[in-house]
């Protein structure tokens, strides 16, 4: 069951590696000093200048507050950076469902633990304290780097949503779906457990996007 202050009084989720912290107005400065022109190749908008981050940062508090989503930044305990950002929208109370997206990274911090981690922190807090049975995901059709990474979560593919969005480009995207429910929770998590496991023992991190 949802929590009646999911929105007013929003989680921060953290394991010994990254934190995942409420978005704030004052978010934006970090986050255009991590900005790349890459990053919204698949997006809906672009982000050029510090105008547009604070526009952006701005739109995704302002939809927290209208209990639209939950959007959050990405802190690298080890040395308090942030290194990018994610979100649960689409909310369902009735049919116990949301979406993961929005989510970009810092050059530097893609192909690396950090995303593994993140979607992690969501999808437990998603199964394990909202009680929900399906979580979410899509992505560009061209975007392959994001369908595997969305892949090797275990997340199962259920097909193409045709002309899904216009991004700010112009062009009208396909867009792949995916989920995860609450039956393959347990082994999706195992899978987690076992990158993890190999991340310590070879020093490897998890392809992100």
């Amino acid at each position: 069951m949802m929590r009646p202050q999911l929105f007013t009084d929003p989680p921060k989720l953290e394991n010994e590696r990254i934190k995942l912290v409420p978005m704030e107005i004052d978010h934006a400065g970090p986050l255009y000093s991590i900005n790349h022109s890459e990053t919204w190749a698949f997006m809906l908008l672009e982000v050029n200048t510090k105008q547009d981050m604070d526009e952006w940062v701005a739109n995704a508090v302002n939809l927290r507050e209208q209990k639209f989503a939950l959007p959050f930044v990405v802190i690298l305990k080890e040395t308090n950076q942030v290194v990018g950002t994610t979100r649960l929208y689409e909310f369902n109370e009735t049919h116990l469902s949301c979406e993961i997206g929005s989510t970009w990274y810092g050059v530097d911090y893609r192909r690396t633990f950090v995303n593994s981690d993140c979607k992690y922190l969501l999808l437990k807090y998603c199964f394990e304290t909202l009680g929900m049975i399906r979580v979410q995901l899509k992505t560009d059709e061209r975007n392959e780097r994001s369908q595997k990474a969305i892949e090797r979560l275990g997340a199962t593919k259920e097909g193409i949503l045709r002309k899904e969005r216009i991004l700010a480009n112009g062009y009208v995207r396909n867009a792949v779906l995916y989920s995860i429910t609450d039956a393959d929770w347990s082994s999706v998590k195992q899978g987690f457990m076992e990158r993890n496991a190999a991340y310590f023992l070879q020093g490897k991190g998890d392809s992100g996007f």
